[in-house]
């Protein structure tokens, strides 16, 4: 009905439900292939290839690269170098059918096994995929798309805190000190300038 409605008063046509949960189930099996080591390398390679755009860009904390080749081969590297796994808490897919350009946001925690079985280093992660649809599939067709810019985030902060020993004293020593010098030069600021709060 929306659709139809949509149509009616000349506004730009919503997208398909089942369009959006193919893009769901897609993005749900590459992230699953990109962040998950026990799955091989080259069956990673072979499932997140047909997905990337030629120019795919890759951003981190630590890194920017672009170009579909030096995107597989870090990959290869991170699959081969480390051992990890994320667990997906939630994903959303947002698409605009006149550009045909979406984003899909998965929020999860990686699992960094580093020193498995002695401690598992859990980093609250954020994934943005930007990809741009080539054929919106239907009539029995799949979806088919490329991913242009893949961004991960997670906070130096979470990273610091989840190291054993050197966590406890950023969480309980290094930030109620930070806290406390931040609120003096506050107040010593604030005073200064005669807006303290009452």
């Amino acid at each position: 009905m929306a659709r139809a409605g949509a149509a009616m008063h000349g506004e730009p046509m919503p997208p398909r439900p089942e369009l959006i949960a193919q893009l769901e189930s897609h993005f749900r099996r590459i992230t699953h292939a990109l962040y998950d080591t026990d799955v091989p390398a080259p069956e990673v390679d072979a499932q997140v290839r047909p997905w990337l755009d030629e120019q795919v860009s890759f951003v981190d904390p630590w890194q920017h690269g672009v170009g579909r080749e030096k995107y597989r081969l870090g990959l290869a590297g991170f699959h081969t170098m480390l051992k990890f796994h994320l667990e997906l808490a939630q994903l959303n897919i947002t698409y605009e059918p006149t550009t045909r350009s979406g984003r899909a946001i998965v929020d999860g925690i990686m699992h960094l096994k580093l020193l498995e079985p002695l401690h598992v280093y859990p980093l609250r992660t954020i994934l943005v995929f930007d990809f741009v649809v080539t054929d919106e599939g239907g009539d029995g067709r799949e979806v088919k798309f490329l991913i242009r810019a893949h961004e991960e985030m997670w906070s130096f902060a979470d990273m610091i805190a989840a190291v054993p020993g050197v966590g406890f004293l950023y969480r309980k020593v290094f930030r109620k000190a930070f806290a406390w010098g931040f609120l003096g030069a506050s107040w010593l600021t604030a005073r200064a300038r005669g807006v303290l709060p009452r």
